[in-house]
């Protein structure tokens, strides 16, 4: 669906560098220039090179352009245009316009009037939602068509056509205006959670003085309600021209091609004569710090934020120097992120989790952002912990074995992006280059910057690194927030209290932080290997199957899809199925809490440091029906990848500090979610669902009060005692010749007790007549939540869930139509059907979607009059045409995926079902007909078993 993109800051640590690393290949004689430029270091005021890969300019008329060819994935290209244009110039009765027009682009142009665009496109398996898409924030809009199928040259001129026609040719024509503004409406609603309208307020005390502060993208419902056709149509004359657009073409196409199409479809529309201004606005500075106590009564958590304000990088000066900054940037953050990390390892953590970083936040703003969540009992004493961490770094800086650490994982990203240059998706090429145009963000390509940075990283000290800290932590331009939710007899921080902790912390006694490493590998005495006793082929996969001596089966699938990926997915079968229901939450859990323990004698901490530079990640999992692993490693780094999976077997780490901690986060966590309304909802689902099942277990204190370490250790080591009826798949760039020696020793040399188990029925089931629960819920924004879920009985079969898949498809397309599209009566339609065969065969059809209570009955009514219609009435024949269309373009896209083939062998080995060529594939879903899907929804629709879920907001 439409999104609105809210400018919300990623809590990630490691983010900051994410503009520089592997956006875009290269070529070999960039090389040179990066060598050329970085081997003196003398001039920081160089401009960095320009992608040699891309093809750009700009028209006579303003209009700037990026192409590009790339075979990732191979046979579809990408589509955008990209608006320097946002909700930051509206004017006061134009509130909410930017984004109201960016919803206009889908509801008419000169070439594609009406629904056009949607309806020729989706002709060919282009998806709205999923691959016809638009967001406006603040300062831009962008619109895309993703993936679209290169083998057909009019599809490609088409889908330029809509960008010519986006760019200065909608239709704003008064009845599609007033039928769009209803659905604006249903945005607002499903939008207006206690996080967001939190995250808005804390938004004016950030931007005060500035009009930030006064533009939240969806805008003013009286706007909205009661503006006139000519505001939007002015608003789109004014902003919408080819100085402020770019248009970016990157697939599997000829580019050069591509550059001259552009030229010749773009340059005859006009440049706008007397153009505005497009004003960059400033965010006032302030000597005394700013404070806002914001309280929602739907928010669930509390936090403390303090910004420091900084004048952006102009974008002249986006240079060698911003470049190298932006690095040292990312080392000190990231160094910050695994302090905080290992203080949230100990038992008494007093806070939930916390970060820092340095990041732009407004075009012409950067912030230092420091953010802390923490637990009710603790509102002062966890900031302060928090501030002293903040303080303890800032004024004794960083240690030499954490900058090594931190240059060493920065290396080791950027060498992992590298070596999957030519994989990289036309979408997040489309990143670098749209980043480029709006805010001149340099995108010289990969190889440069994997040059520059091997050349650039040494010369980093740790002196340099701390000199940013202290310049970014400055008296003024000080902003304080603390966010929380509205509950009686918790007393909260005044302004006062918060300004004094601040000044407090300047002053506390803080010792230098000392960086404890263990210097000994993960495994100290190689494991006597194991023996492959039995090699099969699996052909429909073209995969080897290898069965080991102690009983364990390995599957090894060699791909070309991603040069520097190899993924793993292991699975044995009984999960928490076979516990009763005192052992459940411990089960459940268990594997989240001892991925967080470490292993051996290194605890997570020290696990991660010994990591350092290793692209790895394993994680352990207890499901309903299995347990196993997923994970994922460089080519590199295949070895630990095993030597990981081998100590979660032989020697789990069951650290009582890490549980008491790793609880008291999640308590807190969990303590005020009964004031969020849609986690209420969640649950009323989970529990009517399943009929009150004493197996469905909230997530909630009751729950996290009854997680038990001993529990958890022994669920855990009965899970994972042996390897003997455990499956290994491991998808990638993997050699089966040399990983083979390495999966018999560590693999191999599991021990064998020679069990073998299965999973079985623990009876939750549907109810067992129809089921209806309605309920009222105090909210702030009244809307109607509804829930259907349609079940029944039915034999399993590949045919039978691709048909129940079309049902679905057929059933959103018709909720667009009419209850978005028509009715104006929600923002979207959740749809999604399923066909299961363990633990038993059966169906469901599900169907959510938020709405005005006055319009629910009505539109609940629509809902059933549909899928009633899809027998009654017949199957629209486009609409079906447009569903296979789109699951044989979604299947050819997934044949080249490693993601897809590991979820295919795990599936062959659970469900004894092979996977289909496109071929076959193609020959099933080209023989569904409009007959068939009619008498399948007969079949199973016309009469069904039923779930009905309605909350809805409590009369004040």
């Amino acid at each position: 669906m439409l999104c609105i993109l809210y400018n919300q800051i990623t809590k990630n640590r490691l983010q900051m560098i994410k503009n520089f690393i592997g956006k875009v290949s290269l070529c070999g004689t960039l090389v040179l220039t990066a060598a050329g430029m970085l081997s003196a270091q003398s001039n920081m005021d160089a401009k960095l090179p320009m992608d040699p890969n891309v093809r750009t300019g700009k028209l006579e008329n303003g209009l700037t352009y990026y192409v590009r060819h790339n075979e990732e994935p191979k046979d579809r290209a990408s589509f955008y245009i990209v608006q320097n244009v946002g909700a930051i110039l509206e004017n006061d009765n134009q509130n909410g316009l930017a984004h109201f027009l960016e919803h206009m682009a889908f509801n008419g142009t000169e070439n594609f009037p009406g629904k056009g665009v949607l309806n020729y496109l989706e002709k060919y398996g282009v998806a709205f939602g999923r691959n016809i898409n638009a967001y406006t924030n603040v300062d831009e809009t962008v619109y895309n068509l993703s993936n679209i199928p290169t083998s057909n040259e009019n599809l490609l001129d088409s889908a330029l056509l809509v960008l010519h026609d986006w760019s200065n040719y909608l239709s704003l024509t008064g009845e599609e205006i007033d039928n769009e503004r209803g659905v604006i409406h249903e945005e607002w609603r499903t939008r207006r959670s206690g996080g967001m309208r939190a995250y808005l307020e804390q938004n004016k005390v950030i931007y005060k003085g500035s009009k930030y502060a006064k533009r939240d993208v969806i805008g003013s419902l009286d706007v909205i309600d009661n503006f006139d056709h000519k505001v939007i149509r002015d608003f789109y004359h004014d902003w919408y021209r080819t100085d402020l657009q770019a248009i970016v073409v990157v697939g599997d196409v000829d580019a050069e091609k591509f550059e001259q199409k552009i030229k010749e479809m773009f340059a005859h529309i006009p440049a706008v004569k007397d153009a505005k201004e497009r004003v960059y606005y400033d965010v006032p500075g302030n000597k005394e710090p700013i404070v806002g106590i914001i309280t929602d009564p739907e928010v669930s958590n509390y936090k403390f934020d303090i910004f420091y304000k900084h004048k952006a990088t102009p974008f002249q000066e986006k240079n060698l120097k911003y470049y190298r900054n932006s690095i040292i940037e990312d080392l000190y953050s990231s160094i910050l992120g695994d302090r905080l990390n290992e203080l949230l390892q100990k038992g008494d953590a007093p806070f939930i989790n916390g970060w820092g970083a340095y990041y732009n936040r407004a075009r012409k703003m950067d912030v230092y952002h420091n953010s802390v969540t923490l637990k009710e009992g603790n509102l002062l004493g966890g900031t302060e912990t928090f501030l002293n961490e903040i303080e303890r770094a800032n004024r004794h800086g960083v240690v030499a074995t954490e900058l090594e650490r931190a240059k060493t994982e920065m290396l080791s990203r950027i060498e992992k992006q590298y070596k999957d240059r030519n994989k990289q998706h036309n979408d997040r090429l489309v990143q670098g280059y749209k980043r480029h145009y709006l805010v001149n963000e340099p995108v010289p390509g990969i190889e440069f910057e994997f040059e520059a940075m091997k050349k650039l990283l040494p010369g980093i000290s740790a002196d340099e690194v701390n000199a940013f800290s202290k310049k970014w932590m400055t008296k003024e331009n000080v902003v304080i927030t603390f966010t929380a939710p509205e509950k009686e007899g918790i007393e909260l921080p005044t302004e006062a209290q918060l300004l004094s902790l601040v000044e407090k912390v300047k002053n506390a006694d803080l010792k230098p932080y000392v960086d404890k490493v263990i210097t000994e590998p993960l495994i100290a005495e190689m494991p006597k290997a194991g023996v492959v006793k039995k090699e099969a082929k699996l052909s429909d996969f073209d995969a080897t199957e290898w069965t080991l001596a102690n009983g364990a089966k390995v599957v090894v699938k060699k791909t070309d899809f991603k040069e520097n990926e190899i993924r793993l997915q292991a699975f044995s079968k009984g999960g928490n199925s076979l516990y009763g229901v005192e052992d459940l939450a411990s089960a459940e859990m268990a594997g989240g809490f001892i991925a967080n323990f470490g292993l051996g004698q290194f605890d997570q901490t020290s696990l991660q440091k010994l990591l350092t530079g290793k692209s790895v990640r394993v994680s352990p999992y207890i499901g309903e029906l299995t347990e196993g692993f997923s994970g994922n490693s460089s080519v590199k780094d295949f070895e630990t990848l095993l030597q990981l999976v081998h100590m979660y077997f032989v020697a789990p780490r069951f650290d009582k500090d890490a549980f008491t901690a790793l609880k008291g986060r999640y308590m807190a966590y969990v303590a005020n979610m009964g004031s969020d309304v849609n986690k209420a909802f969640r649950d009323s689902v989970s529990v009517t669902t399943t009929d009150h099942n004493p197996r469905t277990i909230l997530f909630n204190t009751d729950m996290i009060a009854s997680l038990n370490l001993e529990t958890m250790k022994r669920v855990y080591q009965e899970r994972f005692v042996d390897a003997s009826d455990f499956t290994f798949v491991f998808v990638g760039n993997i050699d089966a010749e040399k990983a083979k020696p390495m999966i018999e020793t560590y693999l191999g040399s599991i021990k064998d007790i020679d069990r073998e188990e299965t999973w079985k029925d623990t009876g939750v089931d549907y109810p067992k007549k129809d089921t209806y629960n309605h309920f009222a819920r105090e909210m702030e924004t009244p809307k109607t939540t509804i829930h259907i879920d349609l079940h029944g009985d039915i034999k399993y079969s590949r045919e039978n869930s691709i048909m129940m898949d079309i049902v679905a498809e057929l059933l959103d397309k018709r909720y667009t139509d009419v209850i978005r599209e028509q009715e104006g009566g929600s923002y979207g339609v959740g749809v999604r059907a399923s066909v299961d065969k363990l633990p038993r065969e059966e169906y469901n059809l599900i169907v959510r979607f938020d709405t005005d209570p006055a319009k629910a009955d009505k539109l609940k009514g629509i809902v059933y009059e549909e899928i009633q219609a899809l027998f009654t009435k017949g199957v629209k024949e486009d609409d079906l045409v447009e569903a296979k269309e789109n699951f044989i373009k979604e299947y050819q896209e997934n044949l080249r995926k490693n993601g897809y083939w590991i979820n295919a062998i795990n599936h062959y080995y659970i469900y004894d079902e092979s996977v289909l060529s496109l071929e076959d594939y193609e020959k099933m879903i080209n023989s569904i007909t409009k007959e068939k899907v009619e008498k399948f929804a007969k079949k199973y629709f016309a009469k069904t078993g039923k779930v009905e879920i309605v909350m809805s907001p409590k009369e004040k």
